[in-house]
């Protein structure tokens, strides 16, 4: 895959925005978000019939902006709107058991440290997803932080392999992680949650 899709991607779900999160998503895009993901998380998450609008009419909208509308996790739901692709965890199905329309996808795996690397199978994967780099609220699961020293080692170890980084990232830090590594950095709150959507994804951009 072309690893600056990996520059800025956006993570979001219906409970990680206030107000119309679609708005939102098309928002990000504007701004110049590179990749997004759908991951529907939270303690209400959207089931069913809803859960399928939603999803479609965030990928309409990723369309619009020829951006990779990415699913995570919920394969059946990537496979049922046609979705770009899918990211999976390390806790997900694997990777080798994915139905063959993900033959021709974009598959990204949450890899965070040399021990979960040598459990992967990366046969056909096409981008890794590595972090926590700092800590974060916006995934309760996340574990503990690996700083940049972490992505520093993990490009060592996935050599040209396309990574993106993880986790706690703001306009304090992002350079950071491009300074040690990453191809591009992975947002939710930092962009979801700022006042100004479209300016917050576009300062994110700045080298």
């Amino acid at each position: 895959m072309d690893r600056e899709l990996l520059r800025l991607y956006f993570i979001c779900g219906s409970e990680d925005a206030e107000g119309n999160v679609v708005q939102t998503v098309r928002e990000a895009l504007e701004g110049g978000a590179t990749m997004f993901q759908l991951r529907e998380k939270g303690q209400h998450p959207l089931e069913g019939d809803a859960l399928v609008r939603f999803a479609s009419d965030i990928k309409r909208v990723c369309k619009e902006y020829d951006v990779p509308f990415i699913v995570n996790d919920d394969w059946k739901l990537a496979e049922m709107v046609e979705a770009d692709g899918i990211h999976l965890g390390q806790d997900d199905v694997a990777v080798s058991d994915l139905p063959g329309y993900f033959d021709d996808k974009i598959i990204g795996l949450s890899v965070r440290d040399r021990k979960e690397l040598e459990v992967s199978n990366l046969e056909k994967v096409d981008y890794i997803g590595t972090g926590p780099v700092f800590t974060t609220s916006s995934k309760a699961d996340a574990g503990t932080a690996i700083g940049v020293e972490g992505l520093v080692e993990m490009r060592r170890l996935l050599g040209d392999m396309p990574m993106v980084a993880i986790g706690g990232i703001d306009d304090t830090n992002y350079k950071s992680c491009l300074d040690s590594g990453a191809d591009g950095i992975s947002l939710i709150s930092a962009i979801a949650w700022a006042e100004d959507v479209g300016a917050a994804a576009s300062r994110f951009l700045e080298e």
